[in-house]
């Protein structure tokens, strides 16, 4: 058996995209815990199978191999977001509402609302 992963990232996620037949589908589902996002979606291949993309972790993803899916694993979505986050600022744009926030949005009311423009 592999050794287990341990320390920053042993639990990170990753883009797996899992090849499934339409009998192999419900039987990936019901036997692993996968997170598909809002919905399972499976992209169609030529060759009549489907393409199923989901994110799991790399212990996860040995388990689908060793049952027998084909798994293509694309990047560490966990790693991705992180990075992300440090373009996320910090502190308060709008000074306690002293400063306007500008943009697209519409202003609504306290029930969020939208108000009306008159």
């Amino acid at each position: 058996m592999p050794e287990k992963e341990t320390g920053k990232g042993a639990e990170d996620l990753f883009t797996a995209r899992i090849t499934v037949t339409r009998d192999s589908f419900d039987a990936l589902l019901k036997k692993f815990d996968l997170d598909v996002g809002c919905r399972p979606h499976i992209h169609a291949n030529a060759d009549g199978t489907g393409t199923l993309t989901a994110f799991a972790t790399q212990e996860r993803i040995r388990e689908l191999e060793a049952a027998g899916y084909i798994v293509e694993v694309g990047e560490n979505a966990s790693e991705l977001g992180r990075r992300r986050q440090e373009e996320v600022g910090k502190g308060d744009r709008f000074e306690g509402g002293r400063v306007v926030p500008r943009g697209l949005g519409e202003k609504t009311d306290d029930r969020g609302q939208g108000g009306s423009a008159q």
